[in-house]
């Protein structure tokens, strides 16, 4: 077989070369072929997009709720409990828990703990925590000098920020 014998060679697939199927008859009332028909929705598939659509829904009223609640309130139910004391080296720690109890978030938030004898303050010390969230809780701890066991132990909140 010569080179001139040879068959050429085919042109690639092209879009002018597809075949295509044939048109089918139109529906009357869609407008659209036999091919072209949607199957029926199914019961289940119904009951599957009611659900999504309620979770969409709850979605969207709890977070607008909690929007128009979370400016309404100030962190003030803020609990402080102490955990323990320890002697060290530094001083005397005194490790507390420090509670959010509210919806409102509290920034730069300043704890005093004081040492008092009577209505004298022998000592006062102070904490801050940059950022206490809504219903949390944050551990901290202040370094006495002197042994808060002889004393009478404040901790209390001073002061905060809105973020």
């Amino acid at each position: 077989m010569t080179p001139q014998d040879a068959p050429a060679p085919r042109p690639k697939d092209s879009a002018t070369e597809r075949t295509r199927s044939p048109p089918q008859p139109a529906d009357r009332k869609t407008g659209r072929s036999e091919t072209e028909r949607a199957a029926p929705t199914s019961p289940l598939e119904w009951v599957a997009a009611g659900i999504g659509a309620l979770l969409i829904a709850a979605m969207i009223a709890y977070m607008v709720q909690y929007g128009l609640r979370e400016h309404g309130e100030v962190p003030g139910r803020i609990d402080i409990a102490v955990v323990e004391t320890q002697a060290s080296g530094h001083g005397h720690t005194v490790r507390f828990q420090i509670r959010n109890r509210t919806t409102a978030t509290a920034a730069t938030l300043r704890v005093r703990g004081e040492l008092r004898s009577g209505d004298r303050v022998v000592e006062a010390v102070e904490a801050e925590f940059d950022y206490l969230p809504p219903y949390s809780e944050r551990f901290g701890g202040l370094i006495f000098q002197q042994d808060p066991a002889r004393f009478e132990l404040r901790i209390v909140p001073t002061s905060y920020s809105e973020p």
